[in-house]
């Protein structure tokens, strides 16, 4: 895909101007022309749109991560907030991003902009990077005239979704590297110490124990070739079978409900899909967003397929007159204090309020689970991998033993 720079005339005569994505020129002139314009002139892809489409092509080295976008939208708030125009703030923003790819598509979204879209309809053709979420509240901000304050909540909202997975990679950052540890000691040990005692007991010619023959086994496997073949087949194949089947409506539904059953981690996992699902709620009833389309855009954000199904249930009950309340105390998923405080955002007409009020107390809550989790996960690794190295250390050393047993 391309970008084209587009002059029309339309039934009216008025002459329009603008950008349009296609693959060639012929289709952007097929596209235009369904519409009944009059082209006036199309210009090639400039050299800004060839670059956007490589650079497309290579984004890994130039990943825009969360945690950009967040710092982003809060400068964008900021110097709207402060009474720049439009155009103004994008023109500092584009000189103060440090991310190229971010810094292009900025440009991309200014030159969209001075051909006559609106800022929503500006980012929503770079979907990669500005979700849903991101261009309704956009969209709903410049239709209130309240621009400011909607990238602001947006720019809250982006940065305590990234504080929580900070949180979590921060807590998890010591287990794995002791996991980690423990697998390298454990394949050092198999591959180049246990062929060492392997050469010495041969000479013996008497039967080992079951649990040295076990580790001679497994340190056989790691010389073979074949061992490392079958390997990277099983867990390709079986990363592409569970990824095929976690893609499919009921797949992602078992999963998320084994997740959630899962004894601790089960209830961390429950209460980031609630948080999510109550601030996003939050946040587009408070741009002034309609209670049927802020829940359109909510799902599929808690990344819960559990949520996702109940949404769909309690957007049908609000079609036919229920309040939110109602149907949410239907479902198992959520806890009762979440759906009475929803119960009475709903009858004081705060439920904006109430709902950002129960996704900051989901996220306390969050940070102390974690806390709790590592406490108890620490020793755990820490005794699994004395155990890991305690097993092969004693399978070595047995026949030793015996031997011994048998000469005194």
């Amino acid at each position: 895909m391309a970008i084209y720079n587009y002059k029309v005339k339309n039934i009216a005569g008025e002459i329009i101007t603008g950008s349009i994505d296609a693959a060639s020129e012929e289709a952007a002139l097929s596209e235009l022309k369904q519409k009944n314009y009059f082209i006036v002139d199309i210009s090639p892809p400039s050299a800004f749109s060839k670059e956007l489409t490589l650079k497309s092509g290579i984004g890994f080295l130039n990943k825009i991560k969360p945690r950009d976008l967040a710092i982003l939208t809060r400068q964008f708030s900021i110097l709207i907030n402060s009474g720049m125009s439009l155009m103004e703030s994008l023109s500092i923003l584009i000189e103060q991003t440090v991310n190229k790819k971010l810094k292009m598509i900025l440009i991309d979204v200014m030159n969209n902009i001075e051909g006559g879209l609106s800022l929503s309809e500006a980012l929503s053709k770079h979907k990669e990077v500005f979700s849903k979420l991101y261009i309704s509240m956009v969209n709903a901000g410049e239709m209130g005239g309240v621009l400011d304050k909607t990238l602001n909540d947006l720019s809250v909202f982006l940065e305590k979704e990234n504080d929580i997975q900070l949180k979590i990679k921060n807590k998890t950052a010591y287990p794995k590297f002791v996991m980690g540890f423990a697998i390298v000691v454990v394949i050092v040990l198999v591959i180049f110490i246990v062929p060492s005692f392997q050469d010495a007991y041969e000479g013996l010619g008497a039967e080992l124990p079951l649990l040295t023959r076990m580790v001679l086994g497994i340190s056989d496997l790691f010389k073979s070739i074949w061992f490392y073949l079958i390997s990277a087949i099983v867990i390709i194949g079986g990363k592409f079978l569970i990824g095929k089947y976690l893609g499919t409506p009921k797949g992602k539904l078992q999963f998320d409900k084994i997740r959630m059953r899962i004894p601790k981690f089960g209830d961390v996992i429950k209460k980031i899909a609630l948080s999510r699902f109550a601030r996003t709620l939050g946040i587009l009833i408070s741009a002034g967003v309609p209670i049927l389309k802020s829940l359109d855009i909510v799902k599929g954000v808690p990344n819960n397929m559990v949520i996702d199904n109940a949404i769909s249930e309690i957007k049908e009950s609000i079609r036919q007159g229920e309040n939110i309340a109602i149907p949410l105390s239907r479902y198992s998923i959520f806890p009762p204090m979440f759906i009475q405080m929803v119960n009475v955002g709903e009858k004081s007409g705060t439920l904006d309020v109430i709902l950002s009020k129960v996704s900051d107390f989901y996220d306390s809550e969050i940070s102390h689970s974690i806390e709790i989790l590592m406490t108890i996960l620490e020793p755990i690794m820490l005794v699994f991998v004395a155990g890991m190295v305690a097993f092969v250390v004693i399978a070595m050393y047995l026949p030793m033993f015996k031997i011994y047993q048998f000469i005194s």
